[in-house]
């Protein structure tokens, strides 16, 4: 687990609200606080959705971010700035599995509860920390380098500058 302090904010942001940074993650919950407090449960509510909808969510159990996005958008954007903000954004299933293929890690796919990005911002602030969520005891560490590292690449990639904490 490493902690990421975003120094250009107003980019991160852009790439988070406008741009298709996290687009691709699941949100595994949020919450927004501006005149009022928002949560956003990441979880999709199954009775919404008819038959035919529910078969394109292909066993999905959580939004991707880029269906939840507009409406965050809706909530942040405006002259004043949210007092604070919360993602907690998890790979998508997909994106685990090519993580996994390529560090070829000792645990087993199904002991992985996700690999996650929690997005904080407050005072001013915008904190990236990682984490693996695991359904087993681990002592190895190898994985969880591996994903701080894939996370300092990913923002590398997306031009967001940072400083380890």
């Amino acid at each position: 687990m490493i902690g990421l302090s975003v120094v250009d904010i107003k980019n991160f942001m852009a790439g988070m609200l406008t741009g298709n940074m996290f687009d691709k993650f699941y949100l595994r919950d949020g919450e927004i606080q501006t005149f009022t407090e928002f949560h956003l449960g990441g979880y999709l509510n199954r009775p919404y959705f008819d038959s035919k909808e529910w078969e394109t969510m292909e066993g999905r159990k959580f939004c991707l971010w880029s269906e939840v996005k507009p409406f965050a958008f809706q909530m942040i954007r405006g002259k004043k700035l949210p007092v604070s903000f919360r993602m907690v954004f998890q790979l998508s299933d997909e994106n685990t599995q090519w993580f996994l293929k390529k560090y070829r890690p000792s645990v087993r796919e199904e002991d992985i509860g996700g690999l996650f990005m929690n997005i904080t911002y407050e005072h001013q602030k915008l904190v990236c920390t990682s984490g693996i969520s695991y359904k087993i005891f681990m002592k190895d560490k190898v994985l969880e380098q591996c994903w701080d590292d894939t996370v300092c690449q990913y923002f590398k990639q997306n031009h967001i500058a940072f400083e380890k904490m």
